[in-house]
């Protein structure tokens, strides 16, 4: 699909969640409030209407951003059943490797993601000409991303050393890093495209590039991975590799097809600008907290995940599987939370706060709702679905009592994340961070260690220790939510850039 094409974004007028409007002559208004035809300029009037979204609309809105994300959760679960097929040591080994990457790199990710709340705050004023500029400001963060994740990734041995890992799967570890850091760029791009879009109110169009780069991914990984195709048999080093080559066919695909479009005039978008500080001041005062965010809660795992490491190779391997398929339900849920800040943005920007409320309680709703419903499966074919990455008795058994807790958690984790998200969408960043790591700090790492000690076994011990955190989080972040102080929070853009 082109941005071009009757199904691409700027094309049909909708309400928020059904797509931006066309810009022409200003029409009548739906009943979630999109112009049927809204304005082109700058200074147009806001096409964010007065009532707030029917959950029909909102799920017209979020199932797209859903099956993006499940496109990369597919590929994630695809990649660890390969490395199961190669061996217990690069089960153990990749996962780990991908997990301590994206503690680096997820920093750059929620910095790329808050731009949802800088565009769909010019586009819910109406200023549609400022996206293009707060958009390329963001290039040149994306650019500072590689040599970031580089220096980061050299501290790998420190990660090993922690661990307790073998030299087996270090070694295989350090292979998978030093090709995946090339990719940085590319992915950042495609986020930053995908939240440009998402903040318009469109998700089709990431969808369709998601599963572009998806599909590639699995077919490289295949290829490169087991000598098929072919292609060479790399194995861990061809899952990295293929990744690379995906993600960056995807930022073509996204970057070109959007320039090419009418998006380039009609946002006036543009790959270069002269810096303007006060923005880039708020955008990183803004997304730095959210990018930290990400960052603490990937790095509050991997010290868990350090900590089930010591328990050994069995356990690891089994809670490696688990991460890898809880991502299955956690990136679809995580839809709701970027519904709820496109959703904010727009609302903010055209000064209806009252409407971001409400229709932030209907998403939430929704989200847990689907959370609650698919940890039932987690509780019921634990062990059918940990058979699926590896034959080894013991790990399919410890994977097993693992689901039942990881079940038990799931409506809290997603009452916990997708709350947040949301917040970040109005530009309350900090606050959340503070809660987080507190939460951290008081809950996750003392209750998996001591219950690790105290209950058999103890990879069920230190999971439901991550279950108290989880249920703690939910609750901090359920008490910012109503307090509605999110709703006041200024941004430079609402002035103009």
């Amino acid at each position: 699909m082109h941005p071009a094409d009757p199904q691409a974004p700027g094309d049909r007028p909708a309400a928020p969640g059904r797509g931006p409007a066309a810009p022409c002559a200003p029409g009548p208004r739906t009943r979630a409030g999109a112009d049927l035809g809204g304005a082109g300029s700058p200074a147009a009037a806001s096409p964010v209407g007065t009532t707030p979204p029917t959950l029909v609309e909102i799920l017209r809105f979020a199932v797209p951003l859903m099956l993006g994300l499940l496109t990369t959760a597919i590929h994630t679960f695809v990649d660890t059943v390969f490395m199961g097929r190669l061996g217990t040591a690069p089960l153990a080994a990749v996962p780990l490797a991908y997990l301590a990457y994206v503690v680096g790199w997820v920093l750059l990710i929620g910095l790329m993601r808050n731009a949802i709340a800088f565009c769909g705050r010019a586009y819910g004023a109406g200023r549609r000409g400022e996206i293009g500029t707060i958009v390329a400001h963001y290039h040149y963060l994306a650019l500072l991303g590689f040599p970031l994740v580089w220096v980061y990734v050299q501290g790998w041995p420190l990660f090993a050393a922690a661990a307790r890992l073998s030299p087996e799967v270090d070694g295989l570890a350090r292979i998978y890093l030093g090709i995946r850091v090339w990719d940085v760029v590319f992915s950042l791009l495609v986020v930053l495209y995908s939240a440009f879009y998402q903040s318009l109110g469109n998700s089709r169009f990431p969808l369709v590039v998601s599963a572009v780069v998806v599909a590639l991914n699995i077919v490289l990984d295949y290829g490169l991975i087991f000598g098929r195709l072919g292609l060479p048999a790399l194995g861990v080093a061809g899952s990295a590799l293929a990744t690379v080559l995906a993600q960056s066919a995807g930022a073509v695909v996204i970057v070109g097809a959007s320039f090419a479009s009418r998006h380039r005039v009609h946002y006036a978008l543009r790959l270069v600008v002269r810096p303007r500080w006060p923005l880039m001041r708020d955008i990183l005062r803004v997304g730095l907290p959210s990018g930290l965010g990400d960052t603490l809660d990937v790095t509050a795992w991997v010290g868990f995940m350090l900590i089930v490491g010591r328990l050994g190779e069995a356990p690891l391997a089994a809670s490696n599987i688990g991460v890898q398929v809880t991502h299955l339900i956690f990136l679809p849920g995580l839809a709701f939370g970027i519904a709820a800040a496109s959703y904010n943005g727009r609302f903010l920007g055209a000064k209806r706060p009252h409407l971001a409320a409400h229709t932030t309680n209907r998403v939430l709703a929704l989200g847990v709702a689907y959370m609650a419903v698919l940890g039932v499966p987690l509780w019921f074919a634990g062990e059918a679905i940990a058979a699926l990455f590896t034959a080894d008795a013991e790990v399919i058994r410890q994977a097993g009592l693992m689901f039942k807790v990881m079940a038990l958690y799931q409506a809290f984790d997603g009452m916990g994340f997708i709350t947040r998200v949301a917040l970040g969408g109005a530009g309350d960043t900090r606050t959340p961070v503070l809660l987080q790591v507190g939460c951290a700090a008081a809950v996750l790492f003392p209750a998996a260690w001591m219950l690790s000690l105290l209950v058999q076994p103890p990879l069920v011990g230190a999971w439901l220790g991550a279950f108290a955190y989880i249920l703690v989080y939910a609750a901090a972040m359920q008490w910012r939510r109503a307090g509605r102080r999110w709703t006041r929070i200024r941004l430079a853009v609402d002035a103009g850039t």
